[in-house]
């Protein structure tokens, strides 16, 4: 995979000396980026397991970064105080921050309550007990942590900030912790002026690199693309090996973050749907608002019994008047046969093999006015990959990523496969974007081992060629990431195009839960997955996968290098 910004290796600056000196494991786990508390903490601890000194800098970021991220989490600190080695290596007032924290928080001994609530996902009900909780224990900052996360992951930021933030403690030790905490509510609510100037303020404790990539994106999302520059630069330079950083400073250099450009050929559109008249009939309007040159839709009624049929019949005059004549396509079965088989069906007809590429996006999204533009300027950048993927967020709360790019992780010395076991041939994929909010820092664009199914793009050659999405994967998520696995196999990476955030409306509370016989069929089908693939065709992927990502780094090198050197 190529890209016009960097021509082979660069062989000199802060970053490439870094890059170079550093161990491979070391590196292998750097590569699917420098976020998210349990991958920072394992970075951190391999570091100070390896007992290379010159590795000290990289765990210290890393530890401070996880604060950084998770600013009120006691029970965190607690863990890192009692690894003497660590403790030794942090900065006087991360530790003195560390240790207030520790003493002003507390578990529960009742909790059971608040884990009912939270698996409810009643975020209201759940907002409410906290708020009473913290009340009751106001020293506590156990509340004051959940205060935080429940607020923005219901997106509640008001209720976050004043359960959280009011009556705080008052302690020296504390005021960076607050500011911090404040910091990300404020970019929450769009105020990143604000937040940029608290974060800036927090770089004692949590690290000049973290303080100036919390207030550079924050800028960012407001705009400020100069200020924003300047700030990533500068956290950079305290942190070369913070590969999230990187990617995300050389996008904004390229230009990449906002390029759009159209496909290069014609596009089917397709979506398959089953019982989801509501939600297909507003990815309908959202699919009619956009850009669309080139492009015929093809819809699969998979066997609906509620009101589908009805709005597609109401969307066919809009399309056909928006399109033309004979390009949005109807087709009805009398049965649901599944996902997988729905793409299967939809992928083999004669009008869709007539289209330079194929797209399929799922019933329950909403997609941005650019999207078709924004998979052009990934092809355009990366035209050999097999797919070419996007973030995916809840449509509710868009600071919750549901899928960015995932990387291949497989053990090598695990044990043999052995069907008798409920994993038997273990392998998994990175989920950094899971382990924080959205906070524009995997806005990125590069190869990866997995992209999510909701709106994924191929060139209708290749997806004939690979095959079919396995039928007996049904009705499970599984398919897709199945497919991805053979196209990491025969060397067809896919592309993650961060820059196109897609809307996904996942559903929430009550409603979310699956029954017991949902949840043993998808266990069920991760066996089979699991069984399709030889460990040494999954390890030479990964291995592919990490040289891929690698060389990806480093024609994106020189372009960063002369920001840092200029």
């Amino acid at each position: 995979m190529t890209d016009e910004h960097g021509a082979g290796r660069p062989g000199h600056g802060p970053i490439a000396a870094l890059w170079d000196s550093l161990p491979e494991p070391l590196k292998h786990k750097l590569l699917p980026g420098f976020t998210g508390k349990r991958h920072l903490l394992d970075v951190a601890g391999w570091c100070l397991r390896s007992g290379n000194p010159g590795l000290t800098p990289v765990a210290v970021d890393a530890v401070r970064t996880a604060f950084g991220e998770n600013p009120l989490d006691g029970a965190m600190a607690k863990e890192l105080l009692a690894v003497e080695p660590l403790r030794q290596l942090l900065p006087e007032p991360t530790r003195r921050s560390l240790a207030g924290l520790a003493s002003l928080w507390r578990r529960p001994e009742s909790i059971a309550y608040y884990h009912r609530l939270l698996a409810r996902r009643d975020f209201e009900r759940t907002l409410d007990f906290i708020e009473q909780s913290a009340a009751r224990e106001p020293e506590n900052l156990f509340w004051r942590e959940q205060a935080v996360a429940m607020g923005l992951v219901g997106n509640a930021p008001d209720r976050a900030e004043s359960v959280a933030l009011a009556g705080f403690p008052s302690l020296p030790e504390m005021a960076p912790l607050k500011d911090c905490a404040a910091a990300r509510i404020l970019a929450f609510r769009g105020r990143g002026a604000d937040a940029a100037r608290l974060y800036r303020q927090t770089a004692d404790v949590f690290g000049p690199a973290f303080a100036g990539v919390g207030a550079g994106l924050a800028l960012l999302a407001e705009g400020d693309r100069a200020s924003a520059s300047l700030l990533l630069i500068g956290g950079l330079r305290h942190a070369p090996w913070n590969t999230s950083l990187l990617l995300r400073l050389y996008d904004l250099l390229a230009g990449h973050d906002e390029e759009v450009r159209p496909l290069g050929g014609s596009v089917a559109v397709l979506l398959y749907s089953w019982n989801k008249a509501v939600e297909l009939d507003a990815t309908l309007r959202s699919l009619l608002q956009s850009e669309l040159a080139g492009a015929s839709l093809f819809v699969l009624d998979n066997g609906s019994t509620d009101g589908t049929a009805e709005v597609l019949r109401s969307w066919q005059t809009r399309f056909d008047s928006r399109l033309g004549p004979g390009r949005f396509t109807v087709l009805t079965l009398p049965v649901n046969i599944g996902a997988p088989a729905a793409r299967n069906w939809l992928m083999r007809l004669q009008a869709v093999a007539r289209h330079d590429f194929a797209c399929y996006l799922d019933d329950d999204v909403e997609i941005p006015s650019d999207w078709l533009l924004r998979l052009g300027a990934a092809v355009h950048h990366y035209p050999e990959a097999g797919v070419w993927g996007c973030k995916v967020v809840d449509h509710a709360n868009g600071a919750l990523i549901q899928s960015a790019d995932s990387h291949l992780l497989v053990d090598e010395d695990g044990p043999p496969p052995d069907l008798s076991r409920l994993a038997p041939n273990p392998f998994r994929l990175s989920d950094l974007h899971i382990q924080t909010l959205d906070c524009g820092l995997l806005d990125i664009l590069r190869p990866c081992a997995s992209v999510t199914g909701c709106c994924h793009l191929f060139r209708t050659r290749d997806l004939l060629e690979v095959g079919d999405f396995a039928i007996h994967l049904s009705p499970s998520q599984y398919d897709d990431m199945e497919r991805d696995l053979r196209l990491c196999e025969a060397g067809r990476f896919p592309v993650y195009q961060g820059h196109l955030g897609v809307r996904h409306r996942k559903r929430t509370g009550a409603a979310s839960r699956v029954s017991d016989r949902e949840e043993g069929n998808a266990l069920g089908n991760k066996y089979k997955m699991q069984t399709m693939h030889e460990r040494s065709a999954l390890v030479a992927a990964m291995h592919a996968e990490r040289a891929l990502l690698d060389a990806d780094l480093w024609r994106k090198l020189g372009l960063v290098e002369r920001a840092l050197l200029g």
